[in-house]
């Protein structure tokens, strides 16, 4: 006679199969809310989803450890740990997915986190073994998905087949997979590839919006590299394309900030502030206006005059070359400090930044410094020669620039004096 279980315990596991069941149909909503945000580049919104989603899908496999959504609920809280990244504590519980006895479906999406974490990780390899799997899934969205990170690990091995990428701009548009793609195909290949996929990929439907984004990023990839021409070409596609948004906004701005990479001349440099101010007073808010009172007060400190004094000279030189990015302007403005204030303490140093900024003058920089301050470390540092003067010279000029002495100990215990620029060169008098 077989023994039947009480009606009270039949019930209770009916309604544990059923919170079970409720709260993993909510972890899936929201997982599935995280992947409409990314789709929509709202990057920041999506991981702060995909953290909920791993705090839920957790407390299904801790409150039903023998449900049958057990390793359903494993998987999707190491897919959304992998999302925000924290694919080490998610690896190895999904190697175990893999190798135990899950269906199909988890199996595949297991393999998925598995590829991603590698790429993440710069294996290629790794995630190549692991799509395996999922690009011959039956299921469309998982080989689909299979196929994006297939690319990523082809970028990453310097591999980029023109088929593929044809293949993923017909895949539904994903800007923060793409975003993620473009960066990697540059820093693998090289900007003129990611600008050529990118150029694929504007051929199929996608938001301006996001459209918009992804030609700043790739402008800002151009400028990055000193391609002015083509930063400048894709920030006037974001302003013809999305002219009322933050991107086209953020466009004009950085058009201005080309123009400063440009400007030949402190005149020409005027017309670029002019141009800053007349885009604050069009009322730019948020991020692009701080940006652009940032660009402003740089512009306003590579303008100083001739009489500002060869300290604020010199910083205004580099702020040309570092800040703006104008290695030319640099190049003139140093020279102007050995044309004003030839006994400066900065006019050697400036001979010698001026040299390697104006390639065309290099060789002649070079011999007006040697014949004009002959004995001067920075001369002698030229050469390939030792001086005892150098530290005390950078340290000298560091407190100039209102900075922190590189060598503060040398610069109290020195039995040198400063270094006096000019003819002379420096002095070697032992002090008193």
């Amino acid at each position: 006679m077989s023994r039947r279980l009480p009606p009270l315990v039949l019930a209770l596991a009916a309604a544990g199969a059923c919170a079970s069941s409720n709260a993993m149909w909510n972890a899936r909503q929201l997982a599935n809310e995280a992947r409409v945000l990314e789709a929509e580049g709202r990057a920041g919104d999506a991981a702060a989803a995909w953290g909920r989603v791993a705090v839920k899908a957790e407390s299904v496999a801790v409150r039903h450890p023998g449900s049958p959504q057990m390793d359903g609920a494993l998987v999707l809280q190491r897919e959304a740990l992998a999302r925000i990244g924290s694919c080490g504590v998610a690896v190895a519980p999904l190697r175990r997915v893999l190798q135990g006895g899950s269906d199909g479906s988890l199996r595949e999406r297991a393999a998925l986190v598995l590829a991603e974490c590698a790429l993440d990780a710069g294996d290629p390899a790794a995630a190549g073994r692991a799509l395996a799997g999922p690009l011959a899934s039956r299921d469309r969205g998982r080989r689909s998905r299979a196929a994006y990170l297939a690319a990523r690990a082809a970028v990453l091995r310097g591999d980029v087949p023109a088929a593929l990428l044809d293949t993923l701009t017909r895949r539904r548009f994903v800007e923060g997979e793409w975003a993620t793609l473009l960066d990697e195909v540059a820093r693998a290949i090289g900007p003129d590839v990611a600008a050529q996929t990118l150029d694929r990929l504007t051929r199929q439907r996608a938001p301006d919006g996001a459209r918009a984004r992804l030609l700043l990023a790739d402008g800002n990839r151009r400028l990055a590299g000193g391609d002015l021409d083509a930063a400048q070409r894709r920030y006037a596609e974001v302003e013809r394309l999305a002219p009322d948004s933050v991107e086209g906004q953020e466009a004009r701005l950085l058009l201005v900030r080309v123009a400063a990479s440009r400007a030949a001349s402190l005149d020409e440099l005027r017309v670029v502030a002019r141009g800053v101010t007349a885009l604050l007073e069009s009322g730019p808010a948020g991020p692009v206006g701080a940006a652009a009172l940032a660009l402003q007060g740089t512009v306003r400190r590579v303008l100083v005059p001739d009489s500002g004094g060869d300290a604020a000279l010199f910083r205004a030189a580099e702020l040309a070359r570092d800040s703006l990015g104008n290695a030319r302007l640099a190049g003139r403005l140093f020279l102007r400090i050995v044309n004003l204030t030839p006994g400066s303490l900065f006019a050697p140093k400036a001979l010698v930044a001026a040299a390697g900024l104006l390639p065309e003058d290099h060789d002649s920089l070079l011999a007006v410094l040697s014949n004009t301050y002959p004995v001067s470390p920075y001369t002698l540092a030229v050469r390939g020669e030792a001086s005892p003067a150098y530290a005390a010279a950078e340290d000298s000029l560091a407190r100039a620039l209102g900075l922190e002495p590189r060598s503060a100990a040398i610069a109290v215990s020195a039995t040198v004096r400063p270094p006096v620029s000019g003819r002379r060169g420096p002095t070697l008098d032992d002090a008193p």
